[in-house]
Parts: structure tokens; sequence; C-alpha cells
């Protein structure tokens, strides 16, 4: 998972903006028009794909947690007999590695002004679909889709709170599991 979101979801989102020229484009803003809309549309599939990876994230690691617990019972006898003596560094370093790049994920949102500029840039658009859908050739469901499409992208990535948003829905996930919501996490540190 490391691996996928360090090749996959850095460089589009670091380079998120970027039009290859260390000054302002010269060209009049007539001959600019649309290409917020092109740049900010040509991210999605990315965006999506990154939010499918944070799917994974939530239950890799409430699978983790909860094989963790199971293991570190040390009342049981098979604690005792089989798991006392093991290192099981190795499992939450990987999980902190994945916890550490949806950290910098959000540091480079936040840090690229141009997502919160095309965004809104964005958003006007379809509020001029919306008010007009007929103009545009897309229908009422269809428009429906893909804001509400574009809405979960922005309040699941784009608000810059990916990293906090992975761990309420891991704890939520868990806490959802048992019927005592403190039963997994009473006299536990993580």
């Amino acid at each position: 998972m490391t691996h996928e979101i360090e090749t996959r979801f850095f460089d589009p989102l670091i380079f998120f903006g970027e039009n290859g020229s260390l000054l302002d484009d010269p060209r009049p803003p007539e001959e600019q028009a649309g290409e917020i809309e092109i740049q900010t549309s040509r991210i999605l599939p990315v965006l999506n794909a990154f939010f499918d990876c944070l799917q994974k994230v939530v239950l890799l690691s409430k699978n983790c947690l909860l094989q963790m617990n199971g293991l570190f019972q040390d009342k049981s006898p098979l604690y005792k007999e089989c798991f006392k003596k093991q290192n099981y560094y190795s499992i939450f370093d990987n999980l902190g590695r994945i916890l550490t790049n949806l950290y910098i994920v959000d540091l480079i949102i936040k840090d690229n002004v141009s997502f919160e500029h095309y965004w809104k840039t964005y958003n006007e658009m379809f509020q001029r679909v919306r008010s007009n859908p007929d103009a545009y050739t897309i229908d009422k469901r269809m428009l429906r889709r893909v804001l509400k499409f574009v809405e979960k992208m922005y309040a699941n990535i784009l608000a810059g709170n990916v990293y906090d948003q992975v761990i309420n829905s891991v704890k939520e996930s868990i806490r959802a599991d048992f019927d005592k919501p403190d039963k997994f996490f009473k006299n536990k540190t993580f």
C-alpha cells in the first residue's frame, strides 16, 4: 500500500495545477478559458483511485488492529505459549508508514493552492450546468450522480484531512463491530 500511494498518487497531486512554466501564462484569459475545468476533470480518476485506496487502508488497518488485539491478551494461555516473546514492531511500522503517506498527501493538498482555486472554478461550472442542464445535454439524474461524486472527492480528499478521516473511519468501524464501544479500546494504547 505504501508503494502504491507513493508511486500512483504523489506525483499527480504534487504537479496538479502546474503549467510547465515558471512564469504566469501570458495568454489572454479568453484563450485560457476552460483549462482549469479540463485539468480538474483529468485528476478526478486519480482521486477516485485514491479514494478506493483509502477504503483498502481503512480495512487493512482495522484488520491489523483487531488481529493484534487478539494476540496481545497477556492473560490468555495461547499468548503465553506462542506470542509472548514475538516482535510485532514491523507490523506497526508498516501501518505507520501507510498513515505517514496519508499525512503527506494532506500536506501536498494543503500546500498546493491550485486545488482550492481550481475546485472553486469547477464547482462554479457545475452551478451553471445545474441552472440550465438542457443547454449542456445532461439529464438531471446524471448531473446528480456527478455532483455526488465530486462532493465525495472534496469531502474525503481535497479538504486536506485524509489522515484524520482514515483514523476516524477505522475507529468507527471497529466500534460498530462491538456491542460495547469501549470494549476494544479499554486499557489499550495505540
